[in-house]
Order: C-alpha cells, then structure tokens, then sequence
C-alpha cells in the first residue's frame, strides 16, 4: 500500500457497484482514504455538475437507483456524467462508486471493478437502522432497488450487471466487514498494478471518449456522441430530413496548400438548407469549437448554422420528452447521405 501513496502519477481507476443495503459506500470511502485517491460519489458530483450547468434533478436521471427508464433526456445526462468521469480519470486516481462506471471503463487496462454484496437479511438490517421499516417494508425496498439499478444498466450499457464475469473481485460484507472488504479492494489494486500509466491513460481516455458514447443500446451505429441520436429522433419526429456529417469546411492551410484544419457541422437539414451543430460537455472543447464556429461564419458568412448549446439542448429533449425509440416510420437520413448540398 505504500508503493500507491509514493507515486503520486499513478491514474488508477476503481469501479465499485453494490447492492442497495450493501455497505458499498463505506467501502468505496475506506478504499479511496486509504489509497489516497478521490472519492467520485454523488457529494462529489453535487459540486462538478453545477460548472457544466446540470441540475440535482438531471444528476439524479444518471443515477442507477433514482434515473427515469425509458427517457431520453437521461440518455442526455447519464452522456454528461460519462464525459465527466472521464474528465476526471485523466487528471487523478479515483474510486467511482455506480454511476455504471464498470463499463465506462470496462476496456481500461489500468482500472479494478469490484461488487460488493451482502445477504438479504444484512441488507434489509442496513435500512432498518435508518428507517422505520418493517422486515417486509425493507425487503420490498431493496428488490425494487435491485429492479431499478439493472433496467437502468440494461438501459443504458446493455448488460446484465450482475454478471460476474464484469468484475475483477466481488466482496461480501455481511461475512467480510467494511474494512475487510476494504482490505481485499486495497490488495487487489496492488496486485493489478493499476497504477504507473499516466501517459497511457491521457492516451485511452481520449480514445475512449469518442468510442464508449456510440456503445449505447439503441443508438445509430454512425453518430459519435449520443445527443445528436436524440437531436435524430427530434428531427425525424417533426419528418424533417436530415443528412449526418455530410461535409467538412476547410479552415486553415498549411504552406503546401494542405487542409490544416477543418470543421465538420454535425446535420445538414436539405429541405431547410441548415447545417447544425451540438455543443460538448468539456470547457475546454466547447472553448475550441467556438473558435472554429467564429472562423466558419467568417470564411463561408453565406452558409446557414444554427448551433445548440448543451442546456439548449436538454431543454429541448425535456420538452418533447421523446421515447428511445420513436412509434411509426420516420424520414430518418436524406436519401443522399454524404451529398454535399450548398446554398445557391
């Protein structure tokens, strides 16, 4: 355990699910204190989300046992809360409890994902001691939670998250105690060397941004974040056709006469002659794709852009309160995805 407190460049990740009335939150807690890493849990969260202008109601739709099933405006905020997370791996050692963290990062050659369970007996004891509750009351409470955590994970990851073959070491409190438990953890993430990857991780997590967004069940195949699905169903909801990434805008050129830098609007509405774009969660792309929108408009002032900010956005899908899937057939893509429409 020393070695983890020496190297402060280490970038682990672990991932710790549990089952309501497990004790996992005092494990993650022992685990993170003793390790040294940070805590990701909903006090942490509370104190992020406001930068990026999300709400406790919208935190509460990324959240296993409190999100809405079916909605997609929790598709929106549980995509949020993975760039977040992300965010965070690539600058410190964290501990993430829930959120469906063991499959976020599932692929992370440098990351732990531990379950921790308890009987039904320890579990249904855990609520009592908080809440005036008879043994069939604390029972019924925890099978509806168990219910909710694996719809939203079926939801949202399409797995099955009591399947053990997701996890690196499952724990039982009731037998094992929190700080047994916590030992086992602390061990394990010796043993799995999860540490001393700093510049590997930097390099995953960009790579892995783009690719766990598009791993959604439900969601088309070629769109790289899981908004412009939703602004998809919008669009096709009101039967206006749309083309996906149809064309990218030159914006600067090296001495050769070479494309340097370019700008790729997300849709193309051809029946409107619209392009439009959607904002990222990140400040600091946000900062970046508004410096390419300024030079856009000043290179081609005659093409049409309308751009979506994030909580324009999420106002939006909150207002039409689109399903997943959308009743009957829509237009969907133009007929001629990839054509290069241009205003005459």
């Amino acid at each position: 355990m020393g070695r983890f407190r020496q190297r402060r460049k280490w970038l682990g990740i672990i991932t710790i699910a549990r089952q309501t009335g497990s004790d996992g939150e005092a494990v993650a807690d022992c685990v993170a204190r003793a390790l040294g890493f940070v805590l990701v849990d909903r006090y942490l969260l509370e104190s992020l989300i406001q930068e990026h202008g999300l709400t406790e109601r919208e935190l509460d739709e990324s959240d296993e046992e409190r999100g809405a099933i079916g909605v997609a405006a929790a598709d929106v905020h549980v995509d949020y809360l993975q760039a977040l997370l992300l965010d965070l791996a690539g600058k410190q050692d964290i501990v993430v409890l829930g959120r469906g963290a063991q499959f976020l990062f599932r692929n992370c050659p440098w990351s732990l994902h531990v379950r921790v369970l308890a009987d039904l007996k320890a579990r249904r004891a855990a609520l009592q001691r908080v809440q005036d509750l008879s043994d069939a009351e604390a029972e019924t409470m925890v099978e509806e939670a168990d219910r909710r955590r694996s719809e939203w994970i079926r939801q949202h990851y399409g797995e099955n998250w009591e399947d053990p073959a997701h996890y690196d070491l499952i724990v039982r409190t009731d037998r094992l105690g929190v700080e047994g438990a916590a030992a086992l953890v602390r061990t394990a993430a010796e043993v799995r060397g999860i540490g001393g990857h700093a510049a590997d991780m930097a390099a995953w997590i960009e790579r892995h941004g783009v690719e766990a967004t598009t791993e959604r069940p439900g969601g088309h195949p070629g769109f790289v974040h899981p908004s412009e699905a939703e602004l998809a169903k919008v669009l096709d909801f009101y039967r206006i056709r749309w083309q996906y990434e149809p064309k990218s805008f030159p914006l600067a050129w090296d001495g050769a006469g070479n494309v340097a830098e370019a700008f790729t609007p997300d849709f193309y509405l051809p029946d409107l002659d619209l392009y439009l774009e959607l904002t990222t969660l990140k400040q600091s792309l946000v900062t970046d794709k508004n410096r390419k929108i300024r030079k856009f408009r000043e290179l081609y002032p005659d093409i049409r852009l309308k751009v979506f900010y994030g909580r324009d956005f999420r106002s939006l899908v909150r207002k039409y309160g689109l399903p997943r899937r959308m009743p009957g057939t829509a237009p969907g893509p133009a007929s001629a995805p990839g054509s290069e429409a241009r205003p005459s």
